[in-house]
């Protein structure tokens, strides 16, 4: 690969992992309202998720909103740093759940753009989301790039 061509791998974590955690939670085209006291809601609605990678991708916190809607999709949209919207599935079992979402990534300059799968696992404690992520980056030819994890907390977004 040439040196213009190169991948910032630490960017590409950071980035991907912004699109995981962000793409932790969000549905379809628009948000499904639940309140937090609506007990049988779980983790429907829209959730303000702030995420950190594990060492040794870059730890610097980002931040995503996820919307998880009914029929198990999900939307995640990164906020900090800005990122792209994700899309996928997501079920729940008691208080657990889990998600698996793809989002596009930039893989570096003149290169075709790539893709990001991320895989979460979380519960729903005390009205917060909380879990881990595990992002799986491929460049456009579906080549593995890059894997990371972290951790994320969400708070359910009120109207």
């Amino acid at each position: 690969m040439s040196g213009a061509a190169r991948i910032d791998r630490r960017q590409l974590v950071r980035t991907a992992a912004g699109v995981a955690a962000g793409g932790v939670l969000v549905a379809g085209t628009g948000v499904a309202s639940a309140s937090a006291t609506d007990a049988s809601s779980g983790v429907l609605g829209a959730w303000w998720i702030e995420h950190t990678n594990d060492p040794p991708a870059d730890p610097e916190p980002g931040i995503t909103v996820v919307s998880i809607g009914a029929g198990g999709i999900i939307v995640s949209n990164d906020i900090r740093p800005a990122g792209s919207v994700s899309n996928g599935v997501w079920a729940m079992d008691g208080d657990r759940f889990k998600a698996t979402f793809w989002g596009s990534t930039d893989v570096g300059p003149n290169m075709d753009t790539g893709s990001a799968r991320i895989r979460v696992r979380g519960r729903l404690r005390s009205g917060k989301l909380v879990g881990t992520f595990a992002v799986t980056g491929y460049d456009a030819t579906g080549a593995q790039l890059f894997s990371a994890t972290g951790t994320f907390t969400g708070t359910r977004i009120e109207p």
